[in-house]
């Protein structure tokens, strides 16, 4: 599966970005969380949404725990720089998503695999035929 990272793709690369928010359907959770119990813990990190114009894969990531439910007013603090470190304070970073009474999906994840120079050469159609095989 996959997740993009365009306003964060330099945190994530550098290992800074450990966690992120969504807003998901309970199908999208549901075939997250079926991932993480059924062990298949490394999925796609995109510098876009895949169907964008020049978006490429930019690294594999892990899960270090199931994803699970949250409202925004729950962040604990540290998640701050978790999110990539971008964001100064928990209401700047609440802002983003609307009420803090919003409940969102946080995904917790180690940076697992930088592809090489190579790959991230590839047009995206040779990207998604690797990523399929």
């Amino acid at each position: 599966m996959i997740l993009s990272f365009t306003w964060t793709t330099e945190t994530l690369l550098s290992g800074q970005k450990t966690c992120t928010r969504r807003l998901w359907s309970d199908r999208t959770a549901k075939s997250w969380v079926n991932a993480y119990k059924g062990d298949r813990l490394i999925h796609s990190a995109w510098d876009k949404i895949p169907l964008c114009r020049g978006a490429k894969k930019i690294a594999d990531i892990r899960l270090t725990k199931c994803p699970y439910q949250e409202a925004l007013a729950d962040i604990p603090q540290s998640d701050l720089q978790a999110e990539g470190g971008l964001w100064s304070s928990k209401d700047e970073f609440i802002n983003l998503f609307g009420s803090p009474d919003l409940v969102v999906w946080v995904v917790r994840f180690e940076l697992a695999i930088a592809p090489s120079e190579e790959f991230m050469q590839l047009p995206i159609k040779s990207v998604l035929q690797i990523s399929n095989a």
